[in-house]
């Protein structure tokens, strides 16, 4: 497999159009090195194919979570370790919340900071897809497999609903905080009623969505920025240990750690690598 010459690589690549509102982009990450550890920060869903190599998982909660070959992550509420033992490759998809409830269609919750086997929800495709990646030679090849597993999973499913889940990332990029009322108003549903929807497609009900977004706009501003955190921050944090916690939470780093340009190395790539690339969904591209 030809992949690039650096020790450590990352490449985001999106989905074919009809499909960009079940997955929101594509990745391969490569690693020649025998052991490496680093912090990953709250993010979409994932579905993972571990190429080459392996990983475990350290959650929050102290749970050790070893990746099987093809993994399901559900989407995270805290920053999380992973560490390899390479030489790794991982191709990944990441998982509109659209996508979730049309491929998934179980409550987001019950996998929400956690890491299952891919292969024993979804059956043969999933090993069939992982020896077709195994073996083809380019990342394009690789984007036109996974652009036929989804298109061959949506065929298995009723047609997907896309209104509650564009409310929602409309209602996440509108601002840095937004106000859950504002949500609730938009949907013309019961708070109760939203938040079922938000926790089942999301995994999260909205105050803690909104929290998770929140912290991950605030970062992303940070490490493209020289303004203070106070200007980033404006009133949409307390004060500054109140900003800190918000990032150690969702982004497993502190504030002087982004400003002094020194994150965890995969958190950055995959921040300057996602800004260069034309056509993500606008939940991926506030992160």
């Amino acid at each position: 497999m030809r992949l690039e010459t650096q020790p450590i690589g990352l490449r985001y690549f999106v989905p074919a159009p009809s499909l960009r509102g079940i997955a929101s982009s594509y990745y391969l990450f490569k690693a020649d090195l025998g052991r490496y550890t680093d912090v990953m920060r709250s993010d979409l869903p994932q579905l993972r194919f571990i190429v080459r190599g392996g990983t475990d998982y350290h959650f929050q909660d102290g749970r050790v979570t070893p990746a099987t070959r093809v993994t399901l992550l559900g989407p995270t509420y805290g920053a999380y370790r992973f560490e390899m033992k390479g030489p790794l490759i991982v191709f990944g998809i990441g998982l509109q919340p659209a996508g979730w409830a049309a491929l998934i269609g179980e409550d987001a919750s019950n996998y929400a900071n956690r890491a299952v086997d891919a292969e024993a929800l979804f059956g043969n495709i999933m090993g069939e897809t992982f020896e077709r990646l195994v073996s083809v030679q380019r990342s394009a090849e690789m984007g036109e497999i996974a652009d036929e597993l989804i298109t061959k999973l949506l065929k298995r499913v009723a047609e997907p609903s896309f209104w509650f889940p564009r409310l929602v990332d409309r209602w996440l990029v509108s601002q840095l905080s937004p106000e859950v009322d504002t949500l609730v108003e938009s949907v013309g549903m019961s708070s109760r009623q939203v938040e079922r929807l938000t926790k089942r497609i999301y995994g999260a009900p909205p105050k803690l969505l909104a929290r998770k977004y929140r912290a991950l706009k605030a970062a992303a501003e940070l490490h493209k920025s020289s303004k203070p955190w106070w200007e980033i921050a404006g009133d949409a944090f307390s004060d500054q240990s109140h900003f800190i916690r918000e990032l150690r939470q969702f982004v497993g780093v502190t504030p002087t750690r982004l400003l002094g340009g020194q994150p965890p190395l995969v958190m950055s790539m995959s921040l300057e690598r996602r800004r260069m690339l034309e056509g993500l969904p606008a939940l991926t591209q506030i992160t």
